[in-house]
């Protein structure tokens, strides 16, 4: 029986030679679809496409193809699958990848440029079969190294493949490998840029990397897109052409053009994705929070350049028994706060990736607006006492700084189809025992994402801890994120 299936398996590879069709293999349970290139002569490379889970390896045909008829090389392909349980995992892909390859030997390819293209969870798995491997390259689509691996680091040059509207491998965790990217651009330019691109395509999906049916974990937790399935496939095979170009190409005009794009592509990014890092960047540098210096000025916006304040961020039990302090350093009120932030653990790519970026909540000690009139008053300053200052005041600032760092089209998309986020006044506490323990309070419902800060504010009268102003707030990262994924998925008690 077995002879029989071998020359079963010999003639449908002569078969697949002789008329020019694909030909499928199957090993073991894994099965190889090869696409032949559409170039008849060129420098080659074959691409070796692993799933993401529960996706079969055929509905990436059309990927695949856009790729080969945008490209000037010799693009041959190699579509894996069949998969147990339809999803790969590390010693199935390297079996895979292998088979792959000898597959492309045996159907005619002559290069050695093995290239691993992974799609979500399959991408995971390929840059761990990748460190060690006959592959020249890889590329991920929907996918991203770990958070702890520089990009220069990686053994292969490595194109990261993303989607702005990515449900799953959100912009905000696309926006940390376009950090270590601008890390590698100030060490080398050349090999930041060229080597390891990240690359965003706007108004693309998740779900657009393939074709087809997508699974559960896909069709709910992904974003709707802005472009067609057909115009986001053309755009994923201009960008991985523009890679395998200057990587394998030896067209000097050719490499020459790719390495333009590169470069128009790498500033795109600059506009899309360094507007998060900024506002990231204000919840904390690590000693202090921008966000809570900023807040603080908010309260005594009245008072001018007559305020000065300083932030520290500490860790528990210090900032349970941290008070906020104010000072004169000549004329000016100094203002001493503190902070404490909560940050959700990060997932690994095998877990949900609907885990935020940003942080759950921030915790600030501010000085009240009536400590800050009691010191002025002191030095006869006359300005006015105004009303009172609200933590949901701090939210509303939060979400407008958002709103003004995420670009036009991302506003817009918010406006139209976003649920928004509703800022509820806060929920006030009397005393510090109650107060550090009662968290943010956030939910999501169809109307919206709800805010409630809690609060706590001491009289200035009070022999401990007088005016004293205690907010729990959100970050204006987590507005960000908000704004440019959460808000746009339909409300689904599964992922809240």
């Amino acid at each position: 029986m077995s002879g029989v299936l071998g020359l079963l398996g010999v003639a449908v590879v002569l078969l697949g030679l002789l008329t020019g069709r694909d030909a499928i293999f199957s090993t073991d349970g894994l099965t190889t679809q090869i696409l032949k290139p559409v170039r008849a002569t060129a420098d080659e490379v074959g691409l070796i496409f692993i799933p993401d889970r529960f996706i079969k390896g055929e509905q990436y045909t059309q990927t695949a193809r856009a790729i080969q008829e945008a490209s000037e090389l010799r693009v041959w392909v190699a579509l894996t699958g069949s998969y147990l349980l339809n999803v790969a995992d590390s010693q199935q892909v390297a079996r895979s990848a292998r088979e792959a390859i000898q597959k492309l030997k045996n159907a005619g390819m002559k290069s050695r440029n093995y290239v691993g293209v992974g799609h979500g969870i399959g991408g995971h798995y390929l840059q761990e079969y990748a460190r060690k491997s006959a592959l020249k390259a890889v590329i991920l689509l929907g996918s991203s190294l770990p958070r702890d691996t520089q990009l220069r680091d990686f053994p292969t040059p490595v194109l990261t493949l993303a989607a702005e509207l990515d449900g799953l491998t959100r912009i905000t965790r696309v926006a940390e490998e376009y950090a270590k990217l601008a890390d590698d651009v100030l060490w080398n330019v050349l090999l930041g840029i060229y080597r390891t691109p990240v690359i965003l395509l706007e108004g693309v999906n998740h779900a657009q990397f393939a074709s087809g049916l997508m699974p559960p974990h896909v069709s709910l937790g992904d974003l709707a897109p802005n472009v067609t399935e057909e115009q986001a496939h053309l755009k994923v095979g201009e960008y991985v052409n523009h890679f395998l170009t200057a990587t394998f190409s030896s067209e000097d005009s050719h490499i020459e053009q790719a390495l333009r794009n590169l470069t128009a592509a790498f500033f795109q990014c600059v506009v899309k994705l360094q507007p998060f890092l900024v506002i990231k960047s204000l919840d904390t540098d690590g000693e202090e929070s921008l966000w809570t210096i900023l807040a603080q000025e908010h309260f005594a916006a009245e008072y001018g350049p007559r305020v000065g304040t300083y932030n520290m961020v500490l860790e528990n039990p210090m900032f349970f028994t941290k008070q906020p302090t104010s000072f004169f350093a000549g004329d000016v009120l100094v203002l001493g706060t503190a902070t404490l932030i909560h940050a959700e653990d990060k997932p690994n790519p095998l877990q949900n990736q609907m885990v935020k970026e940003s942080p759950q909540e921030l915790n600030m000690k501010l000085v009240s607006k009536d400590a800050m009139w009691k010191a002025l008053a002191s030095k006869n300053d006359t300005t006015l006492r105004s009303e009172a200052n609200t933590c949901a005041s701090l939210n509303r600032l939060g979400l407008e700084l958002a709103l003004a760092l995420s670009g036009k089209t991302a506003r817009e998309r918010y406006e139209t189809r976003g649920r928004p986020i509703i800022v509820e006044e806060d929920m006030m506490r009397t005393s510090n025992l109650v107060w550090a323990p009662t968290p943010l309070q956030m939910w999501e419902d169809e109307a919206g994402l709800h805010v409630k800060s809690v609060a706590m504010v001491t009289p200035i009268t009070n022999f401990i801890n007088a005016g004293a102003h205690y907010c729990k707030v959100m970050s204006p990262y987590r507005a960000m994120e908000w704004v440019n994924v959460d808000s746009l998925r339909p409300y689904s008690s599964q992922f809240n």
